[in-house]
């Protein structure tokens, strides 16, 4: 049933790819699935507090049971510049995944992403949420200067939390997903030996700024006014180091963040002469696409969490 709805998105998006396989499960939160088809693709307050007030009550009840958890460390000097780690209770060398969340470049918080650390940590994978510093204050590409500085304090730190800094994929959805990207596909942002062996760009907005209008509430702050939109765009920036990505989309995507998606899509095919991993979230709009997560509902989680354990058991 997956595979026919990842197919039928697929070529909403006019490609032809190929996702990882998982047993789309959306239906086993039948009340919230009859809700998200519902709610448009707009990205409002309204609609944004609305998708996550569906999973809040399933958040409030999860714990921390079996897990250490050390929130609010500094990689930084500037306010923002903190992290939260999830580990297994007595962990030893196991795979790290760093998570940016979004907020268009300007809002957002790693508190919104506790149930991706708490879900990933309790599945064997050491789990760092980031917080990053907001436009316009900074600007591009200061999302992944913070995400090179996590990736600096996770090579002194990670292995006295119970990760392996030799084996870091690093993720992201929305405004969260650019940071990643920008540090993925930009060989000047990265640094020696930082132990990434892969990356997951969920719901990524911002790919190619030369064929989309740059919104002035949130992109403009970040990738400013008259910023040069070519040298910004990550699809001209995807000939460099090679990390593997896997790359998300949800079905109720707005209509430009779908564009931007099958650009990214299409940018790694060219690049590589094959087709990149993909999982189509069946159902889910660009919200839920990262709140279903630690809920019944296994859409995305595990395609990630075997995306991680492959690259990780590859040695890459």
């Amino acid at each position: 049933m997956k595979q026919a709805k990842i197919l039928a998105a697929l070529a909403l998006l006019g490609c032809s790819l190929v996702p990882i396989s998982a047993s789309a499960q959306l239906s086993n939160t039948p009340e919230i699935a009859a809700k998200l088809g519902s709610m448009g693709t707009e990205l409002s307050r309204e609609f944004v507090g609305g998708t996550m007030a569906l999973y809040a009550p399933i958040h409030a009840v999860a714990t921390d049971d079996g897990l250490t958890v050390n929130r609010d460390l500094a990689y930084g000097s500037h306010e923002r510049q903190r992290l939260d780690v999830h580990a297994p209770q007595e962990a030893e060398g196991l795979p790290v995944l760093v998570f940016v969340h979004g907020g268009g470049f300007v809002r957002g918080d790693k508190g919104d992403i506790a149930n991706i650390g708490r879900w990933f940590a309790q599945h064997g994978v050491v789990t760092v949420s980031m917080n990053y510093r907001f436009a316009p204050e900074v600007q591009w590409p200061a999302g992944a200067e913070d995400v090179a500085s996590v990736l600096a304090w996770i090579g002194e730190n990670i292995a006295d939390l119970g990760g392996d800094a030799m084996k870091v994929v690093i993720a992201g959805n929305s405004a969260g997903a650019m940071h990643v990207a920008d540090y993925t596909f930009r060989e000047q942002l990265q640094l020696e030996n930082d132990g990434v062996v892969g990356s997951i760009l969920i719901s990524p907005p911002t790919v190619d700024l030369e064929n989309r209008a740059v919104d002035p509430q949130r992109d403009a702050k970040y990738y400013g006014v008259d910023g040069d939109r070519a040298e910004q765009s990550v699809v001209n920036a995807v000939a460099g180091r090679e990390i593997p990505v896997l790359v998300a989309y949800a079905e109720y995507e707005p209509a430009v963040i779908s564009d931007q998606t099958r650009r990214l899509i299409t940018a790694l095919a060219e690049r590589d002469g094959r087709l990149p991993l993909v999982n189509a979230a069946a159902g889910h709009n660009h919200i839920s696409i990262v709140s279903h997560i630690g809920s019944a509902d296994q859409t995305l989680a595990p395609d990630m969490l075997e995306f991680i354990s492959l690259l990780t058991l590859q040695g890459r």
